[in-house]
């Protein structure tokens, strides 16, 4: 084996490492997320599965909130790494980052399930995470695309790469309705749901441009 093909192969391991690391990390971070609710249905008493599920809504909601939220990351991460061809020092710093406010996530679920619905501070910190974490996302994305770490046909091209970033605005914007009326809780999130609609709209216009 030639140098060449040595350095493709350490750099294919090297991603394949951090990927792994990662999937562990988001798999802990998953099951952390539902063990608070878990040890309160396991508190002794006479209250039925009615009584609990009507007294802990609010905290299945935001833990349901968390699942899918940890879940998309995790899937918009295989999809980027899945087309890596190599990382460098800042790819990994930012990952760790990006693993850090992952792990942190769950703890600020249990802030908001704590909290009552109109906590200034936890709705702040909850959604704060989500809208950090996804940036770090999108750096990593940039990072990747612009030192040429990608597959070449797998490359974004910079129209996309600022559309990815829609998502990181619309939470920026609920973490803002949030600190102004803190009686909405969580539900300046469902903006989110506009984050796709809105992504394929700036790429089409464009296109056409």
């Amino acid at each position: 084996m030639n140098e060449r093909s040595r350095r493709v192969v350490d750099a294919e391991k090297g991603v394949d490492r951090l990927v792994f690391f990662s999937d562990a990390v988001i798999a802990i971070s998953i099951t952390l997320i539902v063990l608070p609710l878990v040890d309160v249905a396991r508190e002794p008493g006479d209250s039925s599965a009615a009584t609990f599920f009507a007294d802990n809504g609010p905290g299945l909601l935001a833990a349901g909130v968390s699942f899918l939220v940890i879940g998309s990351y995790w899937r918009e991460h295989h999809r980027i790494f899945n087309k890596a061809v190599g990382f460098n020092r800042m790819l990994v710093s930012i990952n760790l980052l990006w693993l850090a406010g992952i792990a942190f996530l769950p703890l600020a679920t249990v802030l908001q399930v704590g909290a009552s619905h109109d906590d200034r501070l936890a709705n702040l910190v909850y959604i704060g995470t989500i809208a950090v974490t996804t940036a770090l996302l999108r750096c990593e994305e940039v990072v990747l695309a612009r030192a040429g770490l990608l597959e070449v046909d797998a490359t974004p091209t910079m129209p996309q790469l600022a559309a990815h970033w829609v998502p990181v605005v619309l939470t920026v914007i609920a973490a803002a309705i949030a600190s102004i009326v803190p009686e909405s809780g969580l539900y300046p999130l469902l903006l989110l749901l506009l984050g796709g609609p809105i992504e394929r709209l700036l790429v089409l216009s464009r296109r056409r441009r």
